[in-house]
């Protein structure tokens, strides 16, 4: 009986990252974008990430009207040589996210959403997002539920104690199919997901989850930055005794 031919080794789609730079800092009391962590601004640890990953070919950034030569700035002093674009956003996130979309090459099948807020993502983690996108069509970073989660009332206090069993905390990337998220963003423009993750099951898509296996927290309270400047400290730390 003949040997069977192994089949031919599919060819990797062409992925890229969208970059979400443009919100408002409400919450942190100001800029944090450009903020100093562990010796570079946070946008730049974002872009270093997804600089890093093989799969990526090119990177877009969505920034706040006014801010573009800025961050190109950033991008250029970090040596990022995948950076294509630094567009304007809109004025929620669906319109930033599709206004990065816009701004991508038709070749792109894979797109990579991230906030830039989450400085402290690993291109292992955009890697294992992207290859299990390339296989189900959509994929999102996102951790397990460990604390106890009750529920409470208008002033504060707690009515209802919810299971947390299959909940899963989401964070980015979140990655899918370009052209039919554009399309779902278009048609929905009246919609104000806070993930795209949200706005795509709402459609009937299947997401499955990429546990992150290292802290890929978002920057949102001041306190936040010392937490993510010690992690990012740490693994430099890391990287510089493993090269010894």
């Amino acid at each position: 009986m003949p040997a069977s031919v192994p089949p031919e080794k599919s060819v990797l789609p062409e992925c890229a990252a969208v970059i979400v730079a443009g919100g408002s800092g409400s919450r942190f009391g100001g800029d944090k974008i450009a903020l100093s962590i562990a010796g570079r601004p946070m946008l730049a640890w974002s872009l270093l990430a997804f600089e890093q990953t093989p799969l990526i070919s090119s990177i877009i950034v969505v920034a706040h009207a006014g801010r573009e030569e800025e961050f190109r700035e950033i991008a250029s002093v970090a040596g990022i040589t995948k950076l294509i674009a630094v567009v304007a956003g809109g004025h929620h996130r669906h319109d930033s996210v599709s206004k990065g979309l816009q701004a991508l090459p038709a070749s792109v099948e894979l797109v990579a959403i991230h906030d830039a807020a989450r400085p402290l993502v690993t291109s292992e983690l955009v890697m294992r997002c992207l290859t299990l996108a390339e296989n189900e069509g959509a994929s999102a970073a996102a951790t397990p539920v460990t604390d106890t989660l009750h529920q409470a009332d208008q002033h504060q206090y707690a009515v209802r104690t919810i299971d947390r069993t299959g909940l899963w905390a989401m964070q980015t990337p979140q990655v899918f199919r370009a052209a039919p998220l554009l399309k779902l963003l278009e048609e929905e423009s009246r919609s104000k997901p806070t993930d795209e993750v949200s706005l795509v099951l709402a459609a009937g898509w299947r997401v499955p989850f990429v546990e992150s296996l290292q802290p890929n927290l978002k920057v949102t309270w001041p306190a936040d930055v010392v937490v993510a400047e010690s992690i990012l400290q740490s693994r430099k730390h890391q990287l510089l005794e493993y090269c010894l």
